[in-house]
């Protein structure tokens, strides 16, 4: 399944794309006026070295190869037909060997450095010593030794947009260094901070662990909010203590109660029970000559001793002294007692990878002996089921232990919180969470109605040194 792109990733895809496309339409802009001063420029060395052409094609200039010598003509001429232009712009008139003829007025020293780039018509791009742009072409004269190369200046052209153009390419650099800049202390000061809060927050285990009260390196609002974030968790932390202190009080004092009925009963109904059983056989004894006698004796010792049997499996139920035995015997020996006393069918799988001399705590055995019993009370008594299924299993560093039955059903909590059935009266499901979460552990409890109940419990394994 392919992951859908979190918020964060759009934003930075939102920031990054109309940057980037700016940055793209500006280069384009730039490259478009460029073009078209250059062009235009193009033009204009075109015609001014045509002008120059054309002043001197109406003379005839033989030039000597090697030499500046004028056979019709001289210098002074040459110099007076020229500077009688009035086109703005520079240009110099060179024999076939490089030397100059004529040059115009103005700084033009730099052509010289540039004489070699031109050897066509076609317009060039240059620059003198202190940057300024100028487009140069070169004209040759037809059956003349001799060759023109005029030059204009941007500035004379375009004036203040020449100096837009050079400067141009760092605006889009610095614009360009400004938007990664900006983008990159985006990421590293909100949207990294962000994903690890995301991160933290989704790994977290609400009421038991502590996030890092601080981000440092992100803005300040989002350290005030992990700051926040962290108070909240400590407060949870607190609340889920407090809520496990209590519940923890209310276990203690539920098995506190049980062991001390046990001993009542053990100590108090069940030794009057025994020895009212002693008292009838001994009067069976001495009334062994009348046999209607002995015969009512015996139904009331058969019951006595029902009453003896039944108090000490509710001592047992109270305490069961089993469970010393550890986890695996103490369920084995649950399910054969209520097996017989329910008169149901409970099947018991232990399964998985246990070490014979593995022990589980003890509070963790009882957790697991108190949640499979409720359980299969409700199976009987409230769903009616006809047959209970107890699977204990031992996976990898974690106990898990499954009470599947073929009872009624009954309608689960859609918020899942079972505490809402303790307030209705109804504490056995809210006591085998309780007990369970008490443990370290998870419950899962699925019910169809007419169908039957599932319960899964989950626990770490926990070994005792």
């Amino acid at each position: 399944m392919k992951k859908k792109r979190g918020l964060l990733h759009q934003l930075i895809i939102a920031i990054f794309i109309p940057a980037f496309l700016a940055l793209i339409l500006a280069w384009v802009v730039y490259n478009q006026f460029e073009s078209t001063m250059r062009a235009v420029s193009g033009n204009y060395v075109e015609n001014l070295v045509d002008s120059v052409a054309a002043r001197l094609d109406s003379q005839k200039w033989n030039i000597r190869a090697g030499g500046r010598g004028v056979a019709e003509g001289d210098a002074a001429t040459m110099s007076q037909l020229l500077s009688e232009m009035d086109i703005p712009g520079l240009f110099a008139v060179f024999s076939k060997n490089g030397a100059v003829i004529y040059e115009s007025p103005g700084e033009i020293e730099f052509l010289h450095k540039w004489e070699d780039s031109f050897s066509s018509r076609t317009p060039v791009k240059i620059h003198d010593k202190v940057g300024s742009y100028y487009t140069g072409v070169r004209y040759d004269i037809p059956n003349e030794n001799i060759y023109i190369i005029g030059a204009v200046s941007w500035e004379m052209l375009f004036g203040t947009m020449v100096l837009l153009v050079s400067l141009w390419p760092f605006v889009m650099a610095t614009l360009a260094a400004f938007t990664l800049l900006a983008i990159f202390l985006l990421y590293y000061k909100v949207i990294l901070p962000l994903r690890r809060l995301d991160r933290e927050i989704l790994s977290l285990s609400f009421g038991r662990d502590m996030p890092a009260p601080d981000a440092p390196g992100a803005v300040p609002e989002l350290r005030q909010l992990r700051s926040t974030f962290a108070l909240l968790a400590q407060a949870a932390i607190e609340k889920e203590k407090l809520q496990r202190d209590y519940v923890t009080d209310i276990v203690k004092v539920q098995e506190d109660e049980r062991e001390w009925i046990s001993r009542e009963i053990h100590d108090g109904p069940l030794q009057d029970a025994t020895a009212l059983v002693q008292r009838l056989r001994l009067l069976k004894t001495d009334l062994a000559d009348n046999p209607e006698v002995v015969a009512s004796l015996s139904g009331a010792e058969r019951v006595a001793m029902i009453g003896v049997k039944e108090l000490r499996e509710l001592c047992n139920d109270l305490t069961p002294p089993w469970l010393d035995l550890g986890l695996r015997h103490s369920m084995t020996e649950l399910c054969n007692r209520m097996s017989a006393q329910l008169g149901v069918e409970i099947e018991l799988d232990i399964s998985g990878e246990w070490d014979e001399d593995e022990e589980v705590q003890p509070q963790l055995c009882l957790a697991f002996y108190r949640v499979a019993q409720e359980s299969i009370n409700n199976s009987v008594h409230h769903g009616r089921a006809s047959d209970v299924q107890v699977s204990l299993a031992r996976e990898a560093d974690k106990i898990v232990m499954t009470v599947k039955d073929n009872g009624d059903g009954f309608a689960v909590p859609v918020s899942g919180d079972f505490r809402e059935l303790r307030v209705r009266g109804h504490r056995g499901l809210s006591n085998m969470s309780e007990r369970i979460r008490l443990a370290g552990g998870t419950i899962e409890i699925k019910s169809t109605v007419g169908i039957g109940t599932v319960i899964r419990c989950e626990v770490p394994a926990q070994r005792v040194e």
